[in-house]
């Protein structure tokens, strides 16, 4: 549940240097740590002059089923609300600052899984984080039905290799989409401890395939 922020710091800023000077970054990470209830990480990985590629961590001290729960209840994360969203808190960063800032990296650890999410254009993290999430709880039931498990790590998305699995997605009538933002609902990286090699899971046909997996950015 919430974590108390009055007397405690639960964020750290790695990899920023003074000439960075990033205004309003303490309160983004204050705002993410009381909307997700977590203890928040952000590091900056930028290589490109005038740009700030973050990756963000958030630590949580419940489990999966919990988050959703309070996803559902609209208590966790906050998306209700335009401005303070993470979407919200990101332009008032940006407005605060010339230089461009992107997430290249969100990554939630909870008590019984992690759940990596990798940019796949231009603010893609913060425009489709919510409609992630609302996947992932209509996706939650299927994926622990079939493995009686929940998986130890998902990776949002992954791309399919030469030889992933080709016979069974071409079965399936699959069409690449034009629209990028689709990617992110085709195909999940799923890991398990009863399974030696990770799974894929099919966000369209609601199946789990054994495959090589391509992580993006990995």
């Amino acid at each position: 549940m919430p974590l108390s922020n009055n007397n405690s710091k639960n964020y750290s800023l790695v990899g920023f240097s003074k000439n960075d000077q990033i205004d309003g970054l303490d309160s983004f990470a204050r705002n993410l740590e009381k909307h997700f209830f977590s203890k928040v990480l952000v590091r900056n990985i930028s290589k490109i002059p005038g740009q700030i590629n973050l990756v963000i961590e958030l630590t949580c001290n419940f489990k999966l089923n919990e988050a959703l729960t309070h996803l559902k209840k609209e208590i966790w994360g906050n998306f209700s609300s335009k401005k303070h969203s993470f979407a919200g808190e990101l332009r008032q960063l940006q407005s605060l600052n010339s230089l461009a800032i992107e997430v290249e990296e969100l990554s939630i650890f909870l008590k019984d899984t992690s759940i990596i999410i990798n940019s796949i254009y231009n603010q893609s993290i913060p425009e489709q984080l919510k409609n992630i999430f609302n996947e992932l709880e209509n996706s939650f039931v299927t994926i622990v039905k079939s493995t009686n498990e929940v998986p130890y790590e998902i990776y949002v998305p992954v791309y399919e290799q030469n030889d992933f699995s080709y016979e069974k997605i071409k079965d399936k009538n699959f069409e690449p989409s034009n629209n990028p933002a689709q990617e992110y609902f085709a195909y999940w990286g799923l890991y398990f401890y009863s399974e030696e090699d990770a799974m894929v899971y099919d966000l369209r046909n609601k199946t789990l395939i054994d495959g090589t997996l391509h992580m993006l950015n990995r």
